[in-house]
């Protein structure tokens, strides 16, 4: 806390440093005296006063992206003061990153100052529209964030289609760590990275209401991204947590195991809707494959092989499903799951060199911050990214590790772990694949579907085709609750309301 709190008045105290070396001479000009410019937010607060700005902007200062808005704002009204409100003025300040103020403070001779400023004149249409954009802006950085699903690893319980909202509240806000980037974005904006990682906040998380629970729904950012070396600006996943910190994790035939118990189907009051591979094999007349997709909501099914009237077919599916196939089509001859043979290496599995696949799996041990492993030729494997990521140097000699130059055989874990996986079993890159997720890397709780769109997957563009899901829309992630009627109710008042409103003028 201190020290994150130590960086932000650092990053105070430099966007002081820039603004008074950048205005100092306009403000003179104005009859702002030094002393008075030298004041941190007290020079703030009396250029609010004078440009008539409400004075509760002074509360942007504290943050550090809405801190250079504000400063670009003041700077603008600068400009404005100095006539120099140009296309060209404009168009370069905005290339410049507000450098041309300095340009204008040291370089051009200023005129008589314009009187302008001094009248009293609210400009309320302006004001709100930059009091919506910060408090949505805030809203989407500290307390819900909203995300599309735009794959299907996570079928039968989050469809392409689904846009959520997810609370970065319930497990603990994370501060941001890059504070610095181009609002509503996450990291790039086309190839361009979308933030400056050069300002590094330390990780911060506050208290959270709720603790991840097992088979939770989590939003995380994906350890293994080598494009975004900061941890919130790697790429966004969302999985189930099936894994906690001290859980012994296996999969036998498919079936998952947590401390050596079966994974249950219903948890509480959901059910987890997984999905994975079924070879389908009919007789004389193929799968109606239109009738699958148009009301049975199935996007993954692949004709393998035709033979002698009979036709074969990999459909992904969850076990509710696959019940329901069998009964409607009475030409299949066999509807069974697909699992990889127990020898069978998957070269990509985690840890690698152990021939486990996404069907034969551990058991694997999920380290919780405090435990001390000691360290063989085989575990390393497995827990060598956990202590490189916690900051250490490791290599072997001979019969012993070395880390940080130092002979030990045992090391003691500083984060806790998780072990994600997704609902679509045979088709998501999880755990399995990559490892462990560090606690530091938990973004939020997927709490809400406010939109719901079944869109050609080849083509999601062609809005033509969409169809929207009113059965999801307005319903919570688990689809126990249902506020679709609500929202509609909100719509009739907010337009009864403005129309009401446009009358009475």
């Amino acid at each position: 806390m201190y020290q994150y709190l130590f960086f932000s008045v650092i990053f105070l105290c430099f966007e002081h440093i820039i603004h008074v070396l950048g205005t100092w001479r306009l403000l003179k000009k104005m009859g702002i005296s030094y002393h008075q410019q030298m004041i941190p937010i007290y020079n703030i607060f009396f250029l609010l006063k004078i440009f008539h700005r409400p004075t509760w902007w002074i509360f942007l200062l504290f943050i550090p992206l809405t801190s250079i808005f504000l400063l670009i704002i003041l700077w603008i009204d600068l400009l404005r003061v100095f006539g120099n409100t140009t296309k060209k003025d404009i168009f370069l300040f905005f290339v410049s990153i507000g450098g041309y103020i300095y340009y204008i403070n040291y370089f051009k001779k200023l005129e008589t100052v314009n009187i302008l400023y001094k009248k009293k004149k609210k400009e309320n249409t302006g004001s709100n529209i930059l009091f919506a954009m910060i408090l949505s802006f805030l809203t989407h950085t500290y307390i819900v964030q909203p995300f599309a699903i735009p794959t299907s690893s996570m079928e039968g319980s989050l469809l392409v289609g689904d846009f959520i909202l997810v609370s970065k509240i319930h497990y603990g806000l994370r501060m941001p760590i890059t504070p610095i980037s181009i609002p509503f974005t996450h990291n790039t904006i086309g190839r361009c990275k979308s933030y400056i990682s050069f300002f590094q906040w330390p990780y911060l998380r506050l208290s959270s209401i709720q603790s991840i629970k097992r088979n939770d729904i989590v939003v995380f950012n994906f350890p293994k991204d080598l494009n975004h070396q900061v941890i919130d600006r790697k790429e966004n996943y969302i999985k189930r947590c099936v894994g906690l910190p001290g859980d012994l994790i296996s999969i036998k035939n498919g079936i998952l195991f947590v401390n050596k118990k079966q994974e249950q189907e219903k948890v509480s009051t959901y059910q987890i809707n997984k999905q994975q591979v079924y070879l389908i094999k009919t007789k004389n007349i193929p799968l109606n494959i239109e009738f699958l997709k148009e009301n049975m909501d199935i996007e993954d099914v692949d004709l393998i092989g035709e033979k002698n009237d009979e036709y074969f077919y990999q459909i992904m599916l969850t076990e509710k499903k696959a019940i329901q196939i069998r009964n409607l089509f009475e030409n299949i001859v066999y509807i069974k799951k697909y699992l990889l043979p127990r020898d069978f290496s998957e070269h990509s599995i985690f840890p690698s060199h152990f021939g486990w696949n996404r069907d034969f799996f551990g058991p694997l041990y999920i380290p919780k911050k405090g435990d001390i492993i000691k360290l063989n030729s085989k575990n390393i494997h497995i827990y060598y990214d956990i202590i490189v990521y916690e900051g250490n140097k490791i290599r072997k000699e001979r019969s012993c590790f070395v880390i940080n130059n130092k002979k030990n055989n045992y090391y003691q874990v500083q984060r806790n772990y998780y072990f994600m996986m997704g609902d679509n079993r045979h088709n998501s890159s999880d755990s399995r694949y990559w490892g462990f997720v560090p606690e530091d890397h938990i973004v939020g709780k997927p709490i809400f579907i406010w939109m719901s769109i079944d869109w050609d997957r080849k083509n999601p563009l062609n809005f033509f085709n969409w169809k929207f899901r009113l059965d999801r829309i307005m319903t919570t992630v688990d689809g126990k609750n249902s506020y679709l009627s609500f929202f509609f109710i909100f719509l009739f008042i907010y337009f009864s309301f403005f129309l009401f409103k446009k009358c009475c003028y």
